[in-house]
Formats: C-alpha cells, sequence, structure tokens
C-alpha cells in the first residue's frame, strides 16, 4: 500500500509540473528586448560602430583647392660628391706630412712627400744640358747665317736640344710624382701613411672627400621617378631638424635589379662643411603646381588598408575616405592632394564616421590664416 500511493503521488506531480509549463507558453507574455548601455558581465561601454546611423549630424569644413608647388617626400641619407684615395706614382720614403686629418685643403695641397733620392739633382744636371745644347743651336744657326756651317750642322744641333729637352721634362716629372696633392679643395678624411714610412708605387697616401657640394642619395620608384626632372628644386630637412636647399643633378635611367627603384641624387651647397657625410634626412623635390587642400594634421587617420588620408562627404553626404597624398608641409598645415576641388572635410570625429555612411553636415567654418604665414 505504501509503495503505490507513493507512486500515485508522484503521478500527480508529474502532471501539474507539464500543465504549468503549457500554460506559460500559452499566455500572451513576451520577453522584452533591453538595449543597455554596458554590457552587464563586463561593464564596458559599446563600441562607437554600434551607435553609427545615416542621417547623424557630422561635423565638417568647408575647403576649396588652391594652386600649390606639388613637392614629392622621399627619405635619403648624405654622401660625400667624391671620395679619392691619393696614391703614390713611385717609390720612395716619406719624408713630410703636412696635411692634418679633419681639415679642409684646398686643390694641388701637399699631403705627402717623398724623399727626392737624387731625383732634384737628376733635374739640375738636366737643366745644364739643356741649357748647353740650346747654346749650341744657336751658335749653329749663326754660323749658317754668316756662310761658315751648312744646315745639317743647325739639323743635328736642334735634333741634340731637343733630347736634352725631354730628358728635361721626365727629370721634373720623376720629381713631381714624389709630391702627392690634393686632386680638388676639400677635407682630408684620413691619413693612410706617415713620415718614415715608405710607400711602392701605387701605395695610398690618404683620403680626400668633396663636401661642397654634398649629396643626398634617395631611390624612387616608378610611379614616382616619372615625376622628377633634372636640376628640380628640392628642400633638405636633417634628423637634427637642420634645413637646406638644392637640386636633382641625376636620376637613373635604369632601376636596381634587386628592389626595382630608381636612385636619385640631390646636390646640396656645403660651403661650411656643417652637412656630415651618413646623416639621414627628409628630401621634397619640387614636382610642379597643382590644386591641392590645406588640413589641420590632427585630421589625418588611417583607413583599414592602413593608408593615411581624410575622410569627408562625397556626393549625398556620403562619407568617403581619400588616401592622403601629401604635397607640403608648413606652419599653417598640411597640404594634400587627391579630393574634388571643393569638398566637405570630417572636422571632427574622423574615427567615429564610417565610409559608406549617410550624414547630415554641421558646417565649421575654418579659421583665418595667421597673417604673414609661409605658404
Amino acid at each position: 500500500m505504501p509503495r503505490i500511493l507513493t507512486i500515485t503521488l508522484g503521478a500527480i506531480a508529474l502532471l501539474i509540473a507539464v500543465f504549468g509549463i503549457r500554460a506559460l507558453m500559452n499566455s500572451g507574455d513576451s520577453i522584452t528586448t533591453v538595449q543597455a548601455e554596458t554590457i552587464p558581465t563586463l561593464d564596458k561601454p559599446m563600441s562607437a560602430g554600434q551607435t553609427l546611423r545615416d542621417g547623424m549630424q557630422v561635423v565638417v569644413r568647408r575647403s576649396v583647392a588652391e594652386v600649390r608647388p606639388l613637392y614629392l617626400s622621399l627619405s635619403g641619407r648624405t654622401e660625400a660628391a667624391r671620395t679619392v684615395t691619393v696614391k703614390a706614382e713611385t717609390t720612395g720614403t716619406i719624408s713630410s706630412a703636412p696635411a692634418v686629418e679633419g681639415s679642409v685643403v684646398e686643390k694641388g695641397a701637399l699631403l705627402c712627400g717623398l724623399d727626392i733620392q737624387g731625383k732634384g739633382a737628376r733635374v739640375r744636371e738636366a737643366e745644364v744640358e739643356t741649357a748647353q745644347k740650346l747654346q749650341a743651336l744657336n751658335a749653329a744657326i749663326d754660323l749658317v747665317a754668316k756662310g761658315w756651317a751648312s744646315q745639317g750642322r743647325v739639323d743635328a744641333a736642334k735634333a741634340e736640344f731637343e733630347q736634352a729637352q725631354a730628358s728635361l721634362d721626365v727629370a721634373r716629372s720623376d720629381l713631381t710624382k714624389t709630391q702627392m696633392r690634393a686632386p680638388f679643395r676639400g677635407v682630408f678624411e684620413k691619413r693612410l701613411a706617415d713620415v718614415g714610412e715608405f710607400l711602392g708605387q701605387g701605395g695610398s697616401c690618404g683620403v680626400v672627400v668633396e663636401l661642397d657640394p654634398v649629396l643626398v642619395i634617395t631611390e624612387a620608384a616608378e610611379r614616382e621617378a616619372v615625376q622628377i626632372k633634372t636640376d628640380a628644386p628640392a628642400k633638405l630637412k636633417l634628423s637634427d631638424g637642420g634645413e637646406a636647399k638644392g637640386r636633382v643633378r641625376y636620376i637613373s635611367k635604369m632601376a636596381d635589379a634587386a628592389t626595382r627603384m630608381f636612385r636619385v641624387e640631390v646636390e646640396i651647397a656645403n660651403p661650411k662643411n656643417s652637412i656630415p657625410v651618413g646623416r639621414v634626412s627628409d628630401i621634397r623635390i619640387k614636382t610642379g603646381e597643382g590644386d591641392a587642400h590645406k588640413v589641420d594634421p590632427q585630421l589625418l587617420t588611417l583607413d583599414e588598408q592602413g593608408r593615411i588620408g581624410v575622410r569627408y562627404l562625397d556626393v549625398g553626404g556620403v562619407v568617403s575616405f581619400a588616401p592622403a597624398d601629401i604635397v607640403d608641409e608648413t606652419t599653417e598645415g598640411t597640404w594634400i592632394a587627391g579630393l574634388p576641388r571643393e569638398t566637405l572635410i570630417v572636422a571632427e570625429g574622423q574615427e567615429g564616421v564610417k565610409p559608406g555612411l549617410r550624414a547630415t553636415p554641421v558646417v565649421r567654418e575654418a579659421p583665418a590664416a595667421p597673417a604673414g604665414g609661409t605658404r
């Protein structure tokens, strides 16, 4: 009897549970959807992207392009215009070395002098012999004029004189070779041999570098190289903040086989040798003139592909992204090309609006340019 009672009570409880669930399902109640400002479990604000909607107000600035000089920005490194290792043309022991490392040397300045080892005496001997042969030639000419000698005597005397003159030229050349001199005005960068050392023919005395002008070497991709012209003006900004102006002196006609880049050389005047070799620098090469917009650098942003640019309102108020082709930078702002001539640039919340969104513009006029600003 107790067992039957237990089974009966269990069955009743089961029936009550089933009917209760059905009653809840058939009722008109519904679950209310709530949009929270935070995620309850993490208590973090919802992302700005979740609140974007068509028609939202966006602060923009009306911009009209101006005709500006267009510059191509590249990065390079300074190099000496010429670097020469001065070498001996003859053999001998160094007897003088007046040039000091790091000093400016004029063209023809003595860098290393070899012991002449009798070469000076050979020059004096050749000079005496040449003078004697010249005297004999003049005497022969005088005798022929008086009829006391034939023309053959003059021809023989002339041949002897020319031979003596040639010997003198050789002696002087040998003496000159003992003096190693600067081939151009520059800096005596490094001494490779000093007093007392023996130099064989081809031995190195020292290194001379030409730093005025100095070169800035850079590389340009094909689409950039076609914009660059020889003699185009260029501006240089060094890593230490120094600035200088120059011109393009060389553009390679062949791309590097490995990098497919074209070598470009910019020549910069450096009369005080203040620009050292090996300094990293930014180069801006003028490529012409064209339309450009002035924008606040803070308005530049990145798109999903990592390109730097600005967001603006296109036809119909649709937010669009334009990659920024930076053509100049001044104290007033950054000048960029690639936008329509007249456009509405998103002036606030660049990161809060996305391309493709249709927005309602709220125009904010650009502040007046400061008087005397740099163009």
